[in-house]
């Protein structure tokens, strides 16, 4: 499962978003949730043609074909998912697998109260979860994505972001004007900025969140620079970066 920080613990749940107590559902982190929460029948009690070590192995490489910051992405979708059914009684065997009827009605309650795209997300968090565990996805593409795209149509202007105005060379001179470059915060901030300016398909792996999210392995270091020439023979600077979702062996 993702690792968490050190000395990271859970948050508490939302007063209107916590789940009724149960064993199946540990109080963890949230990049944890889709591998700590479990379904009442997996494939760990169906199984008689491997041994319990086997099916945790399978789970512990298994659980890596989603990114860390997917994991806590789909994790919402999961608490979201288990505090309806809560709120419906709906029995542990009845939750999982998820038939089309429950799905349904699921992500048909907060139509028209949230985005598209977080409802969407909620579906694919809730299919991580029973792909993990070894349940059957038994839900008619056609008629999941029908759904979707009605509840998109009923998307609120308040759940919308706003269009926000683009990055232009004169607004980052604006910027560079209020900018010390002869600090290393000023010089590291507009080097940041004319970077990602260049190359905005990987601003997520050349920027990192908080100072303690930095990882050698995903994130741009100054051992991963290097001059080059283009193919005009000018001098250029390569910043290697070491992992990106489509190229998990780094591109340049």
């Amino acid at each position: 499962m993702p690792s968490p920080r050190k000395h990271q613990r859970p948050a508490p749940y939302r007063k209107n978003l916590t789940p009724l107590p149960s064993p199946l559902r540990l109080h963890c982190l949230a990049s944890q949730r889709l591998c700590l929460w479990c379904p009442l029948v997996s494939h760990t009690s169906q199984s008689s043609q491997v041994s319990d070590e086997d099916l945790k192995c399978i789970e512990a490489v298994m659980v890596h074909a989603w990114e860390a910051d997917t994991h806590t992405t789909y994790a919402l979708g999961l608490l979201n998912y288990m505090v309806f059914c809560d709120k419906k009684s709906i029995a542990e065997k009845d939750r999982a697998p998820v038939s089309q009827l429950l799905l349904m009605s699921f992500i048909s309650t907060p139509a028209a109260a949230y985005s598209g795209a977080a409802i969407s997300n909620y579906v694919h968090g809730i299919r991580a979860w029973h792909i993990l565990h070894g349940l059957p996805w038994k839900i008619d593409k056609m008629e999941m994505d029908a759904l979707l795209k009605a509840i998109e149509k009923l998307t609120p202007p308040s759940s919308k972001r706003k269009k926000r105005h683009p990055y232009t060379i004169d607004f980052m001179l604006a910027i560079r004007c209020n900018l010390d470059l002869n600090t290393p915060l000023g010089a590291s901030v507009f080097a940041c900025l004319t970077t990602c300016f260049l190359a905005t398909g990987h601003v997520g792996e050349f920027t990192v969140q908080r100072p303690d999210d930095f990882n050698p392995n995903k994130h741009v270091s100054r051992a991963r620079v290097r001059l080059d020439q283009d193919r005009g023979g000018q001098q250029v600077t390569v910043l290697h970066i070491p992992h990106t979702k489509t190229s998990p062996q780094g591109e340049g």
